[in-house]
Parts: structure tokens; sequence; C-alpha cells
């Protein structure tokens, strides 16, 4: 099952998101393995304007690996334009042939004033 997150983020910052994932019992810590991806776009098909590296997440959390950190530079956040997005983010599994949806919400991109 997905998590939703709203995430907000200011333009032009350095912004993480960390999120504790469980499996469907609730209990089970989840275990992620294989790269990420993920991408924000302004609506659902639409253009995208951030592309989520698997080099902008981590996995921690001990033997588990349940804890999923997304880490945007500066750099990236200033190239987004202020406004409002829809965003995910997918685990390919180590098999190559698995693609889990771990994430996914609205993004909200505040402006940045001073640069």
């Amino acid at each position: 099952m997905t998590a939703r997150y709203d995430w907000t983020i200011n333009q032009g910052e350095t912004s993480q998101l960390t999120v504790t994932r469980f499996g469907s019992d609730g209990v089970t810590p989840a275990d992620f393995t294989g790269t990420f991806r993920g991408s924000a776009k302004n609506k659902y098909g639409g253009t995208e304007y951030l592309a989520i590296e698997s080099s902008d997440v981590a996995i921690s959390g001990g033997g588990d690996d349940h804890i999923i950190t997304i880490t945007l530079s500066a750099t990236k956040t200033a190239a987004i334009p202020a406004g409002k997005y829809v965003y995910d983010l997918e685990n390919l599994h180590s098999d190559s042939l698995t693609v889990t949806r771990v994430l996914e919400g609205t993004l909200y991109v505040k402006p940045e004033v001073t640069t």
C-alpha cells in the first residue's frame, strides 16, 4: 500500500522528507532493496518539474531498512517553479522485475524572495 505524504518545500533551500514505512500488517518494517526513482509533475501525466534520483534517497533503520529519507539540494529546489505538484517515489526491486510505489502526495513549492 502506498503511503501518502504531502510535502512543502522552500524554493532554493535544501529540503528533506523522512518517512518510516511498515508492511501491510502495520507492524513489520518494510524492507527496501534495489534502487529508487520518482518525479514531481504539475498534474497527473503533466510536465515533469523534478526528477528524484536514487542518489537523492537514503534508506536506514538497521536490519529492517524501513526509513526513507529524500533529500533535495538547494540547486534542485531552486529549479522548480513555485506552485503545487503531485509526486511519487517508486522502489525498483533488485530482481529488476518488481516496481512498488512507496510514497505519493502533493508537493508545495513556496517561492524564494531573496536570491
